[in-house]
């Protein structure tokens, strides 16, 4: 493997944002950025720009002819990533999971297993893994695990002490819910929406309040969640009056998750909530 550079969020405006993963400049949509673009010297150049189609799908315009069909980048606590474009406009890793994942570190009990529901590729889990924590991370999709368990080898991370669960969340959860089983620590990022691979259909809005409610009954006395979202139809008030009622016995600190620019902008990329501690 060459040299693998960091990445970076150089600039959003104009409802698109752009970044540097490695050495490849990505133009995205991005529609909470509703302001002007604030250094237009940082979108010139770009390699490759996805332009979505009238549903959730589209296509990549690839300015760079040599653009790999996949390559590696860094974040900025060192773990190394696979970068692969797909259909839907990702490339493999949510880099906001990387502005917090590190805390989970002084969050968590390092005694506790770790549950991650939506684990995805590992964008928020690694870092605790590669510090000595086992995780069952659960997903339903085959090419999200495939990526998790890339992102571990890259990173010489061993499998050992860890579980990975190819399965839609919600069954997943009930079915723990039967076995009584309890967990300290759980970690989950639940989409917007998400169809399993079995055609299993997950709605923020109107899944949310029933997947925490079994959540709950995984959950140790003195147990922790961390939740991320990255829904627009939520805000942080809103999110913290709807968990506070749910977790009435547990501390809860909701805020946004800002993702600083190079231009000198945060952008908005979702939501994180502490419950416990």
């Amino acid at each position: 493997m060459n040299k693998v550079e960091n990445y970076q969020l150089l600039d959003c405006g104009e409802q698109q944002k752009i970044e540097l993963f490695g050495e490849y400049k990505i133009i995205r949509p991005c529609p909470q950025a509703v302001w002007k673009k604030q250094d237009l010297s940082l979108w010139e150049r770009p390699d490759v720009e996805f332009i979505r189609d009238e549903g959730s799908q589209g296509t990549w315009k690839k300015f760079n002819k040599n653009l790999p069909h996949y390559w590696f980048v860094k974040s900025e606590d060192g773990l190394i990533w696979r970068v692969e474009p797909n259909l839907f406009g990702n490339l493999g890793v949510f880099t906001e999971h990387w502005i917090y994942s590190s805390k989970l570190n002084n969050f968590f009990d390092k005694d506790e297993k770790v549950l991650n529901l939506f684990s995805y590729s590992g964008s928020n889990g690694l870092n605790i893994i590669k510090n000595g924590y086992q995780v069952t991370a659960v997903d339903s999709s085959r090419q999200a695990m495939n990526g998790y368990v890339e992102n571990l080898k890259l990173n010489h991370i061993s499998q050992e002490g860890q579980r990975l669960i190819l399965e839609d969340v919600h069954k997943f959860v009930a079915k723990e819910v039967r076995r009584d089983k309890k967990y300290g620590s759980i970690l989950m990022d639940p989409p917007s929406f998400g169809r399993g691979s079995k055609g299993e259909v997950f709605a923020l809005e109107k899944d949310l309040k029933e997947l925490l409610e079994d959540v709950q009954k995984l959950l140790t006395q003195d147990g922790k969640i961390v939740l991320t979202m990255h829904s627009p139809r939520f805000t942080v008030a809103m999110l913290e009056i709807f968990l506070k009622d749910m977790f009435s016995d547990k501390k809860i600190e909701v805020a946004e998750i800002i993702n600083p620019c190079v231009s000198g902008i945060g952008l908005p990329s979702g939501f994180l909530a502490w419950i416990g501690g």
